[in-house]
């Protein structure tokens, strides 16, 4: 399979863009570009829709990593028309959640910067988040966490994004014993 076009890797805030749909099987969808972000570093993959010029709409229930590195698997929900290789689609994320799940990530990277303890691992979801500590010196003081987040969330730092590479995700929790 060819690698797909990562948009949202260069905007984390679009929401949509036109594509061509470049294969259909069992798994999914795929697409020569797209917004959705795949499931990955313990953050879901988006939801959300894609448009054909038709007017036919397919619901997008999860997006995932395919088979090799840089494909894009599209999941449609159960009962979703098919679709076929050179057709047109707008991809739409779903970005209300879209915009949940950035704000719980970027929540817990100041989790992170607050709780002395090595990471040893974390999943965000929509409506919450979870990191995992080692702890050397027992258990953290909740109110205080509590505190200094709202503190730092209402100071409004200046925020951005740096990609790393699915390799060296994998040494980071290599060296976590994960």
């Amino acid at each position: 399979m060819d690698q797909t076009g990562e948009l949202f890797r260069e905007d984390a805030y679009l929401k949509s863009c036109d594509a061509i749909v470049t294969a259909v099987d069992e798994k999914g969808i795929r697409l020569d570009r797209t917004v959705f972000y795949p499931t990955g570093g313990g953050q879901p993959g988006d939801s959300g829709r894609l448009r054909a010029a038709d007017g036919t709409v397919i619901e997008i229930r999860d997006t995932v990593k395919g088979a090799t590195p840089g494909e894009i698997v599209h999941v449609p929900a159960e009962g979703a028309p098919a679709m076929a290789p050179g057709m047109p689609v707008t991809a739409e994320i779903d970005w209300d959640r879209r915009h949940r799940l950035m704000r719980m990530h970027t929540c817990l990277h100041l989790l992170s910067s607050i709780v002395t303890g090595e990471v040893t691992g974390g999943q965000v979801s929509d409506g919450k988040g979870r990191l995992d500590f080692n702890l050397p010196d027992g258990s953290p003081d909740k109110d205080q966490i509590t505190a200094e987040l709202n503190r730092l969330i209402a100071e409004d730092h200046p925020t951005g994004t740096r990609w790393i590479t699915d390799e060296e995700m994998a040494a980071l929790w290599k060296s976590c014993g994960l």
